[in-house]
């Protein structure tokens, strides 16, 4: 591996992990500001990267999707959160959850205004790697949003389908988690993740429009 694959492969770790980061930070928030405060008492109210980093989900797996390219899967540390304490029951869990997507959502938009701002950087200036990194960004927290509002647990779709369903049916509903990596790795095969990517990429049309036309 010459020097410029590794590089962009380290951009793109990094930018997926931000994602993943960002992801966990605004729930731990949103969770807060819901009236649980078991994030908090976790240490998980942090933008130090590590507390929220599971070796596997954080490091390995993206590692590997990075060096592969295409489709980058990994996981956190599962956020600590009680619900029990939450001002509404029903939709508290809801906000709580979306809060991730909305953020991600909104570092892609804030990535290409950067980008917008600054132009094109060359080869060999030092703000290449943040470039790089913002580069990756704008594709990848956009799509992680997207991939998280999918209906399976314990993704955020899934705290809304389950807040609309009748009390039986959402127990059937749920009762499917165990079997979500089962369904996630035959989306991955099938490539319906493709789907995922073209919402994504309209996303990105949509903000880079609005950019424009509030710094152009």
């Amino acid at each position: 591996m010459d020097f410029s694959t590794a590089a962009e492969v380290m951009n793109r770790f990094i930018a997926f992990v931000i994602a993943l980061i960002a992801n966990e930070i605004a729930q731990g928030y949103m969770a807060r500001f819901q009236g649980d405060n078991t994030p908090e008492l976790n240490g998980r109210l942090t933008f130090n990267p590590l507390p929220h980093m599971d070796p596997i989900g954080s490091v390995v797996l993206p590692l590997i999707g990075s060096m592969i390219g295409g489709f980058m899967f990994g996981y956190p540390k599962p956020m600590p959160i009680n619900t029990s304490n939450m001002k509404n029951p029903k939709w508290s869990p809801v906000i709580t959850a979306l809060a991730g997507p909305a953020l991600n959502l909104m570092l892609s938009t804030v990535a290409i205004a950067i980008l917008f701002s600054i132009g094109t950087v060359a080869d060999g200036n030092p703000m290449i790697a943040i470039y790089r990194v913002l580069q990756n960004m704008v594709m990848i927290c956009a799509f992680w949003a997207i991939f998280q509002l999918i209906p399976l647990p314990p993704l955020a779709g899934s705290e809304v389908v389950s807040a609309l369903l009748p009390y039986d049916l959402r127990q059937k509903y749920e009762s499917i988690a165990p079997y979500s990596m089962i369904i996630f790795i035959l989306l991955i095969f099938s490539g319906a993740f493709r789907i995922l990517a073209w919402i994504a990429q309209i996303w990105i049309g949509l903000s880079t429009v609005f950019v424009q036309s509030i710094l152009g």
